[in-house]
């Protein structure tokens, strides 16, 4: 299957994105508010362009089912991820405030490449740079609620977050965009699987990068 040839390929950074110390300290519970704040607010404005990106993908479309997929995820963000954002956030931060001059250098850094490859690219390249982000949440949410369980959830600091990205419905939509991703398995070349393999190699890094920048608190490099 593609998405498992690529997690194989890129196995060391995976394994560093899955396991960072940004999610080992959510796990424990001993990540400051204010580092998760700092997450949030990143992610917040890292979803806007995410979803962007998912426009792009429709127009990258070759077909009504690979539209209806970039349309219904990108619902999904809009309706789903940035709502639940929006509400933790008005713990401390005004959520419809935010602007570019909030945006820190790494996130810049991951839209952009995601936004670029759509636009020098393919559907099939965009929909792998947008992988690691959707389906990576999926694995780390799911991991980190076998770990916990319902009782070590019961108070714990970050049990909403946890269970948004453990829970059904987005256990559902990452297991179809990873079955959606798979379908693709027999029409790569050797050629486009490497290309996409440098795509992937990239995003994971990036993604490794967001979390390290949410402990570090640095807008700038």
């Amino acid at each position: 299957m593609l998405f498992q040839r690529l997690i194989k390929e890129n196995s060391k950074i995976w394994d560093a994105y899955l396991h960072h110390n940004f999610v080992k300290k959510l796990e424990n519970g001993s990540l400051a508010m204010e580092n998760f704040l700092f997450y949030l607010k990143q992610d917040y404005i890292y979803l806007i362009h995410y979803a962007q990106c998912y426009a792009l993908l429709a127009l990258n479309a070759n077909n009504a089912k690979e539209l209806h997929f970039a349309m219904k995820f990108q619902n999904y963000i809009l309706e789903g991820e940035l709502e639940l954002h929006k509400s933790i956030l008005k713990l401390g931060i005004d959520a419809e405030r935010l602007s570019v001059k909030d945006e820190s250098i790494v996130n810049i850094a991951y839209t952009r490449y995601m936004l670029n490859v759509g636009q020098s690219g393919d559907f099939l390249d965009l929909l792998v740079a947008l992988s690691a982000c959707a389906i990576g949440y999926g694995y780390i949410g799911k991991e980190l609620y076998e770990k916990l369980g319902t009782k070590g959830l019961e108070n714990h600091t970050y049990r909403e977050w946890i269970l948004t990205y453990s829970g059904k419905e987005f256990q559902d939509e990452i297991k179809e965009f990873e079955d959606f991703l798979n379908s693709y398995s027999n029409q790569t070349s050797k050629e486009k699987f490497d290309k996409l393999n440098t795509i992937f190699g990239a995003v994971v890094r990036l993604e490794t990068a967001f979390w390290q920048h949410a402990l570090t608190m640095n807008l700038e490099i």
